[in-house]
């Protein structure tokens, strides 16, 4: 390839006072291992369209002040949102405490449910008719009806009632509250 130097601007690398960076030879491609050298830090150019302006006149840049009005209804609004955030937070740890508690009461049920039915079936094994009977002869001197036990009893007369309380008379008072409680009734 041919050295072409047309696109390049090589008036970028001289120095400003007109003298020009040292060329660099061209090396044939044949040689083994080319020489490195050393690597030089790049020279800092000043800008050459930047305006500086006297330091003696100029104040130093204020520190635009904050509205105390903004920073109260910023702290307002996260502490709102902070609030509503741990609300949300508690209410599920007590929503998973509630849920936990509920399933062990309902285990507790249905254990007590079983143990209910296996002694409702002890009960019923150890208290059939023969049993019941032999333990009222036996414990509480219990025996079976005789005639010696039966008592008769006359009803041919007729029942009588007897009024306690005049009623056809009473105050005023009572009257009213009669007539109320023959309206309901």
């Amino acid at each position: 390839m041919g050295n072409r130097s047309e696109a390049y601007d090589f008036a970028l690398f001289e120095d400003r006072h007109g003298s020009a960076l040292p060329q660099i030879e061209e090396q044939p491609q044949q040689q083994a291992a080319p020489q490195r050298q050393p690597q030089r830090a790049p020279r800092r150019r000043p800008r050459e369209n930047v305006v500086e302006l006297p330091q003696e006149g100029a104040k130093p840049a204020a520190k635009p002040q904050r509205h105390p009005l903004r920073f109260i209804v910023a702290t307002v609004f996260f502490g709102v949102v902070f609030v509503t955030v741990l609300s949300v937070v508690q209410s599920q740890v007590l929503l998973t405490e509630l849920t936990e508690e509920i399933n062990n009461t309902a285990s507790q049920l249905e254990e007590a449910q079983s143990l209910e039915i296996q002694l409702e079936m002890q009960a019923a094994l150890l208290m059939n008719d023969a049993q019941v009977e032999q333990f009222a002869a036996s414990r509480l001197g219990m025996s079976k009806i005789s005639g010696a036990q039966v008592t008769y009893v006359n009803v041919a007369q007729e029942d009588q009632g007897t009024v306690l309380q005049d009623v056809d008379g009473g105050s005023l008072l009572d009257q009213l509250v009669a007539a109320v409680r023959s309206w309901f009734s």
